[in-house]
């Protein structure tokens, strides 16, 4: 347990970063062995103190890309790819619940259960929680959709604001020889 209260003492001082194992490791000075079984206990952790510690994803970054990395967010420090690391979330839990269902259906089956209308009422909880799961993740996809359209758009605006300017400051400039020509050939 102190080696989880140690990860999350040292993510506090790095929030927002993509950490590596690697990382986490040089700075808080915990072996790798021991370090992957303290940061799901870290993650545990700072979602009860409001924090949130993201699932280790690919990179962002390109000079590290194929790294796998984590951030750590002070509660209401989330950006967009906190909400990607929610979806993943979301699709982590189809995946277990969908093996849960199976698991459970192939046990009401079974002529030798101990249970097998209990199994069979759990595999239908697991399927209504996949069908409610999966809505909550398109919804998300949606969300995410429209961040990165509007995002986009942003970004053109302002390189036409930009352009409009620059066009601005130029015309003066390209009309004060035109005068000065004709006022020499005149």
């Amino acid at each position: 347990m102190q080696d989880a209260i140690d990860v999350l003492l040292w993510l506090k001082h790095n929030p927002g970063r993509e950490l590596s194992y690697a990382d986490i490791s040089r700075g808080t000075g915990i072996p790798d062995g021991r370090l992957r079984r303290a940061v799901p206990k870290a993650r545990i952790a700072a979602h009860e103190l409001g924090d949130r510690l993201e699932q280790f994803m690919y990179s962002r970054d390109p000079l590290r890309r194929g790294a796998m990395v984590t951030r750590f967010h002070r509660s209401g420090q989330g950006d967009e790819y906190g909400a990607l690391d929610a979806l993943l979330a979301c699709r982590r839990t189809v995946t277990k619940m969908s093996d849960m269902r199976r698991a459970c259906i192939f046990e009401a089956s079974n002529p030798n259960s101990i249970d097998a209308e209990a199994f069979g009422q759990m595999a239908q909880a697991a399927e209504g929680s996949m069908r409610t799961i999966s809505g909550v993740e398109r919804l998300g996809t949606k969300v995410v959709q429209t961040e990165g359209t509007n995002r986009r758009l942003a970004k053109r605006i302002a390189e036409l604001e930009t352009q409009i300017a620059e066009m601005t400051v130029e015309t003066p400039a390209a009309s004060a020889p035109t005068t000065s020509a004709s006022t020499a050939s005149g």
